[in-house]
This record gives C-alpha cells, structure tokens and sequence, in this order.
C-alpha cells in the first residue's frame, strides 16, 4: 500500500484545534497495560464533564525507530489521536481519519520501502526531543535539525542519552543568540 504520510495530519495539529476550540476540554490518558514491551494506552476526551471521545492505541517497544526510544509516548499520541478522530477531528478531509503517526506505524508495520522523502524527515516529536535534551545540558540543538533523516535523529537522540559527543557534522559552530 503506497500512501504519501503528508496527506494525513498530526496528532499535535488536531490537539491544537479541538483546545483552542474548547479551553476548558481535558484529556485523560492511561497506560491500561504494560507486559513484555507492549504497550496499550486509553485517550478520553472530557467537555463539560462528559466524556466525548475515547482512543484506544497499542505499540510495541523496537518496532520501528521510535518504538526504540519512545514506544510509550508514540502509543499515548496515539490514543490521543484515536479520540480526536471519534469526536470528529480528522482533518480537513474526513476520508483521511487516521492521524499521521497512526499511517506511519502502518507503514512500519508493512516494512514499507516506497517511503516518500517527506517521510523520512525527523518527526516533529523528534526534534523536539533533541531541542529539549539538548537543552537540559546546556547544548545548542544542530543547526540542521529540520533537514535531519528519522534515522540521523534517533542516533543523535540515542548519542545525546548516552552521553556521548554526537557527530560533529550536527553541531552548531556558532551561538544561537
């Protein structure tokens, strides 16, 4: 199955739009089951103290890239997606109701090798791990971070974790101010 993911909308974006429509909405996550690296989490979207939508999502630790840092946070945005889309968030075309994390782990799960090149760019949660991590030790974030591969990303994640210098072809010579 041949998809291009930057036909289907994030989870952030769909996030973004049901808040700003509804400031005092809350969403409810929980991690309903945990055992041998996989993972199943519950999204429940509230309004006006009724539950309105609920998602359901499941990952599995090292399938796919993120799955090997991130597989708990990749099935809470899951989830979180799942329910947007029951309350009817999916975007601006209604025939596109899965989110894009949710495409690309069909595509992880096909071992889809006709990745459009979009696709292969580091993920928005990616890079703002980078941003976050490399701010917590006091490190610039690399200069071309928006133009990194998944797989640039991940090693530079998994290098910034492990305390090791990552490849200095990332690194930004010059103050950010």
């Amino acid at each position: 199955m041949a998809f291009d993911l930057s036909d289907y909308e994030p989870v952030a974006s769909r996030l973004d739009r049901f808040l700003k429509a509804h400031p005092d909405a809350r969403v409810i996550t929980d991690l309903v089951h945990y055992l041998s690296d996989i993972a199943v989490f519950k999204a429940e979207l509230w309004l006006d103290g009724e539950i309105i939508a609920t998602g359901w999502a499941e990952e599995i630790r090292g399938q796919g890239n993120v799955n090997k840092t991130s597989h708990l946070e990749n099935c809470e945005t899951g989830a979180v997606g799942r329910a947007l889309a029951n309350a009817g968030l999916s975007g601006s075309d209604f025939t596109k109701r899965p989110s894009r994390e949710e495409m690309g782990k069909v595509q992880r799960m096909q071992g889809d090798t006709t990745v459009t090149e979009y696709s292969n760019v580091a993920s928005e949660k990616q890079q703002n791990m980078i941003r976050a991590v490399c701010k917590s030790m006091g490190k610039v974030p690399p200069h071309n971070l928006q133009a990194m591969t998944k797989r640039e990303a991940s090693a530079y994640i998994d290098s910034l974790k492990n305390g090791e210098q990552p490849a200095s072809t990332y690194d930004t010579p010059e103050e950010p101010f």
